[in-house]
């Protein structure tokens, strides 16, 4: 069957850009969206209560395409995501940050695996630029932990991406990648079934994540409905001095991990799964009755039985200053 055939039912996607004092770059992140192969989208920029001049500047974007929702509290990165999400009408979710850029084939490609595949997550290969829009990289590794996945070669997408060839798929399932150690997937780059979030709303601690939301939002949708990583690159996450979570440091073609980063991964994905327990205990009826019984406790089992974080630290501190 043919690529574009196959999108003939063209559902909508909204794309949510969390906005904080990085008018620097939004006028590019937005030309990224606007200039997509797939048409059907909205996008809907939340501002988390950026200053006076980076406000300025969204008012300016004039375009029927875009919302722009002013919040009067800083939210953060997931509060604002949520915001965004309740004020929406896509049936697929992407979420980005307002410095990064969308390659043009990224909706029509992470669409066509949705629709191939019961997934509750789609995310792709990164590549990276700096504040200067040059290319450091096309082999970008946001958290640089490695970790074995099933490769399935799908040879009927030889159009997903720009280059006309055929690309892998990685397929990710709870056996073979433990809930709290979520080190597979490049950040920030993900769609998502909006019937998967629903399990955010019972989420106990929304305003800790003022960065590093996606951690969350991946870690719960490949919780409840598995997950597919496309190894091509549709996406490029912007290095620069604002940033909170530059996990690699390139220098030509040699790429170091960054201790401090991994430290704070550690953390996150220890949070995750604490806050992930006492979420499951506290809402165990209305989850029962979302998911049914048996899935309830078949996640609650990933939560629970997962990666000896102390031994999992030991090892990424050992390599942590590795060329890789």
């Amino acid at each position: 069957m043919d690529f574009d055939n196959q999108l003939i039912k063209m559902p909508k996607i909204s794309i949510i850009i969390t906005y904080y004092n990085l008018g620097k770059y939004i006028k590019d992140c937005i030309s990224s969206v606007l200039n997509q192969t797939y048409d059907n989208f909205e996008i809907i920029i939340v501002n988390d209560c950026s200053n006076e001049k980076n406000t300025k500047i969204l008012n300016e974007i004039e375009n029927k395409k875009i919302k722009v929702i002013h919040l009067k509290e800083n939210l953060g990165q997931l509060g604002a995501f949520l915001i965004g999400l309740e004020n929406s009408e896509g049936e697929f979710i992407c979420s980005i940050d307002s410095d990064d850029i969308l390659l043009p084939n990224y909706l029509k490609t992470l669409l066509h695996v949705h629709l191939n595949n019961n997934t509750a997550l789609v995310s792709c290969a990164c590549g990276e630029i700096n504040s200067k829009n040059e290319i450091i990289s096309l082999n970008y590794v946001a958290n640089p932990i490695k970790t074995k996945q099933d490769k399935i070669n799908y040879s009927k997408i030889e159009k997903a991406y720009n280059n006309n060839e055929d690309f892998e798929l990685e397929f990710l399932t709870i056996k073979k990648l433990p809930f709290a150690m979520w080190g597979w997937t490049p950040m920030s780059s993900g769609m998502f079934r909006r019937t998967s979030l629903d399990i955010l709303k019972h989420y106990p601690d929304i305003k800790y994540w003022k960065t590093g939301a996606d951690k969350v939002i991946f870690s719960f949708l490949h919780l409840i409905g598995g997950s597919i990583n496309i190894s091509a690159v549709c996406f490029l996450y912007r290095h620069h001095q604002k940033n909170s979570t530059q996990g690699t440091l390139t220098y030509g073609n040699k790429r170091y991990i960054d201790e401090a980063y991994i430290n704070k991964l550690i953390d996150w994905n220890k949070k995750i799964r604490f806050d992930a327990v006492k979420m499951f205990i506290k809402n165990k009826k209305d989850l029962i009755k979302t998911y049914n019984k048996t899935n309830y406790y078949k996640m609650l089992k990933n939560i629970v039985f997962c990666v000896n974080f102390k031994l999992c630290a030991k090892a990424i501190k050992a390599l942590a200053h590795k060329i890789i």
